[in-house]
């Protein structure tokens, strides 16, 4: 799955709600889902007032909702590379 970031909205913001798309997907309350993360509910709530969050508590969240954060090459870095046009 690929989440197309805006640049009116944060990587973080994105993130956020694509994790609770999948909890509300599951019938998981906000509270739920903090639960079963084992985070703070009010972590919750200020990711989604802030927009702000640290990488641990996003990966804990999206693994309990079954996702997994992942970096992955760029596609477009790679072949400019490939082709020696970088350096």
């Amino acid at each position: 799955m690929t989440i197309t970031i805006t640049q009116s909205e944060s990587l973080t913001a994105s993130l956020m709600a694509e994790i609770l798309q999948h909890a509300k997907a599951r019938g998981w309350s906000q509270n739920a889902l903090a639960q079963r993360a084992s985070v703070p509910d009010s972590s919750i709530s200020r990711i989604k007032r802030t927009g702000r969050a640290d990488l641990d508590t996003l990966a804990k969240l999206a693994s309990a909702v079954g996702l997994r954060l992942t970096l992955l090459p760029d596609s477009d870095y790679t072949e400019k590379m490939s082709r020696g046009e970088l350096f």
